[in-house]
């Protein structure tokens, strides 16, 4: 791998320093959390990031490029727009991410008002606080969630969860609102009762099934 010469370095002969050289800057990892459900134009990264400037996201972006993680890629027509999204050896940051945000959901609690939620960032979330064991007679069973206007697939496997983009045939139930109620109702601090009944959240099938992918995925302490 190329040496980056813009990369402030640790300087040490250790696997785990020369990770941090290319990744353990403020914003890149959270670049990557943003990849891990598809490919991004780069207005996207900068909604998704509101905190980071544009000048900063662009290095972050080169680093990655650079160290073979991440790469650009014009969409054909209709859409003829540039993306970004993971390379083979960015996809391997997935699992670290992923650890990361499971140490995280421990001290993560309900999000304050001063709290941007990312309807992306808060169905990566879904992986992180899964309850197998709250799913373990489930083989295969699908949910679809609308987070402010982005459609979302989570599918349970046996033993393990993935989410997409994207809709999925015959979910379960059905679920409707804004990523910040979504998070509030999984953190314990809104009743999901109370969201339906004052229109917050909007559920199509069962409510035995809502009260099923809350236990499922509820991170409440």
């Amino acid at each position: 791998m190329a040496k980056l010469a813009y990369m402030k370095r640790y300087a040490q002969y250790c696997a785990v320093a020369r990770a941090l050289d290319l990744v353990g800057e403020r914003w890149t990892l959270l670049v990557v959390r943003s990849l891990l459900l598809g490919p991004r134009r780069y207005t996207d990264l900068r909604e998704g990031l509101p905190g980071i400037a544009s000048d900063l996201l662009t290095a972050r972006l080169r680093t990655l490029e650079d160290a073979g993680y991440v790469r650009r890629r014009r969409l054909p027509r209709p859409a003829s727009v540039t993306v970004y999204e993971l390379t083979d050896a960015g996809w391997q940051l997935g699992p670290v991410v992923l650890s990361l945000a499971k140490l995280g959901v421990a001290q993560l609690g309900s999000p304050s008002a001063e709290d941007d939620v990312d309807a992306d960032a808060l169905v990566l979330l879904l992986r992180a606080g899964f309850r197998a064991e709250h799913a373990s007679g489930d083989v295969r069973r699908c949910y679809q969630l609308e987070l402010d206007g982005e459609i979302y697939a989570v599918q349970i496997h046996d033993g393990w969860v993935e989410t997409r983009r994207g809709s999925t045939p015959d979910p379960a139930c059905a679920l409707r609102s804004s990523a910040r109620t979504l998070a509030e109702i999984l953190s314990g601090a809104l009743p999901a009762d109370a969201a339906i009944a004052d229109g917050r959240l909007q559920l199509e099938g069962p409510t035995g099934e809502l009260a099923a992918f809350l236990a499922t995925f509820s991170f409440a302490a």
